[in-house]
């Protein structure tokens, strides 16, 4: 399942971060914002309960959100912190993980994933954030690692920009996997890196040389 966020303001915030001249301060909170946008997206297919409540004058119904106790986010390191800060401010419960990976950049770009460090995965909603799915070289490594920790009930994949070969990678070997992004790119350069991606500002505050 591919989920394109196509909300008018994650869509502003999302080109205001393109933008050439937009600085590290201001990128990381775009980042934190979008990805609480993405978590809204993401809780809106949780399952729920009607419940009742009692008010100060009559009782009411409502709602209560039945899993997002069972949620570990995985922060893929150290691209997705500011990502993960806006995720975690809407599942302030969530269980949580850190992966240490790292790609080549010389194709075919083979990934070393070298810490992974995760709660139980088993019945549960994992969701993997890193904010660029360029080849889905190392999200896919990232996915095999967790599967090897359990049986995940639901693998969940948010980021902020994928390209189509990337997106393509992962479904073909992760079928089973829910990608929700904000935009998707068609291609990507020599160096593996999604055009027109997030440009300079992005590459620095993601810790990546620039393409």
């Amino acid at each position: 399942m591919i989920k394109i966020i196509d909300h008018l303001l994650v869509q502003e915030k999302l080109t205001l971060i393109r933008g050439e001249e937009i600085d590290r301060i201001n990128f990381r909170g775009g980042i934190i914002e979008i990805g609480r946008w993405l978590a809204y997206e993401l809780a809106n297919t949780l399952e729920k309960e009607n419940i009742t409540v009692q008010t100060p004058l009559d009782t009411a119904d409502g709602v209560r959100i039945k899993d997002k106790d069972d949620m570990v986010v995985v922060n893929v390191l150290r691209a997705a912190i500011p990502l993960v800060e806006g995720i975690l401010r809407v599942f302030k419960d969530a269980q949580y993980g850190v992966v240490g990976a790292w790609r080549n950049d010389e194709p075919p770009f083979p990934v070393e994933v070298g810490y992974i460090k995760l709660p139980t995965v088993d019945d549960k909603i994992v969701v993997v954030a890193d904010p660029m799915l360029a080849t889905g070289n190392t999200m896919n490594a990232i996915l095999e690692r967790i599967k090897e920790k359990g049986n995940p009930r639901r693998l969940v994949v948010l980021n902020v920009i994928a390209s189509k070969q990337g997106i393509e990678c992962v479904k073909n070997n992760h079928p089973q996997v829910e990608i929700y992004t904000c935009a998707v790119d068609e291609k990507l350069n020599q160096d593996g890196y999604i055009v027109p991606g997030l440009g300079d500002a992005g590459d620095k505050a993601f810790g990546k040389p620039g393409p």
